[in-house]
């Protein structure tokens, strides 16, 4: 390996642990009762992203929705087996759209001293887009993963591309 490819690889290494993925509501009982737009691409693209934040020794987070549809410690409130988490991977549990409301993450992020986000998950327009709005506003550089958020209404291309058209309005970049 020559010195450049060596020095680039450092300074990806670097960036990458300064970012975190956030893996939003990817649960059985969202992922398995319902078809998802483009549910294929939609793993394919999320467990890619793992890999590579993995790899490059990022922060992997999951997060978890509770309320009466997703009951903690049942089936449908665990996180869908066809996602690549480790046990030993951080999970925070939401009880709200916007996984910063009441819960750790910011302080997760800080002490890790993370200062650049990406959001994937479910859905698209709702916990998605309200965590991606969330962490700009608590001052954090916030990307959605294109591709890797979705949704099961019937309109659910439209309600992507709006989701990306607000996020976009509001600062918040589409990584690819």
């Amino acid at each position: 390996m020559g010195e450049n490819e060596t020095f680039f690889q450092y300074c990806t290494s670097i960036q990458y642990r300064m970012k975190a993925l956030i893996i939003i509501d990817i649960q059985n009982g969202l992922t398995q009762k319902k078809a998802l737009c483009n549910e294929s691409l939609f793993f394919e693209t999320v467990n890619r992203a793992i890999s590579l934040y993995r790899d490059a020794g990022a922060k992997i987070i999951f997060v978890q929705h509770n309320n009466n549809q997703l009951v903690a410690n049942t089936y449908d409130w665990e996180i869908d087996p066809r996602v690549h988490r480790r046990n030993d991977d951080c999970v925070v549990q939401k009880g709200h759209g916007n996984a910063f409301h009441l819960t750790p993450l910011r302080q997760i992020l800080l002490d890790g001293q993370i200062d650049s986000i990406t959001i994937c998950g479910l859905v698209s327009h709702g916990c998605v887009l309200a965590t991606c709005l969330g962490g700009k506003a608590e001052g954090f550089d916030t990307s959605v993963l294109k591709n890797g958020h979705t949704n099961w209404n019937k309109d659910a291309l439209r309600k992507i591309a709006d989701t990306e058209r607000v996020l976009a309005e509001n600062g918040i970049h589409l990584e690819e």
